[in-house]
């Protein structure tokens, strides 16, 4: 793989994982669209890492406040805001754990459709833009009932399936349960650092104890090839870190004031132009 190759990812990885647009869907449709050969697994280990790592430094404060809180809850019976925020966090965990577990060889069959990726953007398009229609209320993460986080969780599902953006379901599981935009996506990103740690520990599983049928496509990754050289993983790492960095920050500066319809439209544009291509490609090799 080219620096080039590990930069571009690097930065689909850091943007599109946080906006959302999906990132498997990106990296599997530019894969397709411009005849690359997908990365190795520990690649990709390395840039989920490199995006959890800017989702903890952007949020440090709040996850140390959440971790505290844990401990201490248990001998203030959960009262406290952040006491309670954290058993919501989790909440909102174990449903995405549970569904990534016992549906894995499914989801990765999707992940080898392309077409499946471009059309299921277009699902995520239509989740943004609808939520997008709900009168605007003002519920706090720390409010929620444990029967909403836990279905905020659920909408997380949609993400482990390619096109699907797992920030946009759950800002639109999160405004559902009754929460503004803007709360919605800082619950979403609290949620995204657990749930890109067990994505990866998914990963290394794959690594670490590969099975004799592992020589496929697993997910936006190759099983079985050998790791690119560690300076292309460092860069595609940084620059997945870094673009995350600007991602949670822009994207959280924007709702405050601003709609998710742009991301919806983007979503249309993208997954129709990547239909359209797949299709104008498969008459062409038709006989």
């Amino acid at each position: 793989m080219a620096f080039i190759h590990a930069v571009v990812l690097g930065i689909i990885q850091g943007v599109a994982e946080l906006f959302p647009i999906s990132s498997a869907a990106h990296t599997l449709l530019l894969s397709y669209l411009f005849g690359w050969q997908l990365p190795s697994l520990p690649f990709v280990v390395m840039l989920h890492l490199g995006t959890f790592l800017a989702v903890l430094v952007y949020f440090a404060r709040d996850y140390g406040r959440l971790i505290a809180g844990f401990f201490t809850g248990f001998g203030d019976a959960f009262r406290q805001p952040f006491e309670r925020l954290a058993l919501l966090i989790i909440a909102g965990t174990i449903p995405l754990a549970i569904v990534g577990k016992v549906f894995e060889k499914f989801f990765d069959r999707l992940f080898a459709m392309p077409v499946f990726a471009a059309a299921f953007l277009l699902v995520t398009g239509l989740v943004l833009f609808a939520v997008e229609r709900l009168r605007q209320r003002d519920l706090k993460a720390e409010q929620l009932s444990f029967g909403k986080a836990v279905l905020i969780g659920l909408s997380q599902v949609g993400g482990l399936v390619p096109g699907g953006s797992r920030s946009g379901f759950s800002i639109a599981g999160g405004m559902l349960a009754g929460m503004s935009r803007e709360e919605a996506a800082r619950f979403s990103f609290l949620l995204a650092g657990p749930a890109i740690v067990g994505a990866s520990a998914f990963e290394i599983r794959r690594i670490v104890h590969p099975h004799a049928e592992a020589v496929g496509q697993h997910n936006i990754a190759l099983l079985g090839v050998a790791p690119e050289p560690l300076a292309v993983i460092a860069t595609g790492f940084v620059v997945a870190f870094l673009c995350g960095l600007f991602a949670i920050r822009f994207f959280m500066r924007y709702v405050d004031r601003h709609r998710l319809t742009p991301f919806a439209v983007y979503c249309w544009i993208f997954g129709g132009a990547c239909l359209a291509i797949i299709a104008l490609r498969g008459h062409a090799a038709a006989p």
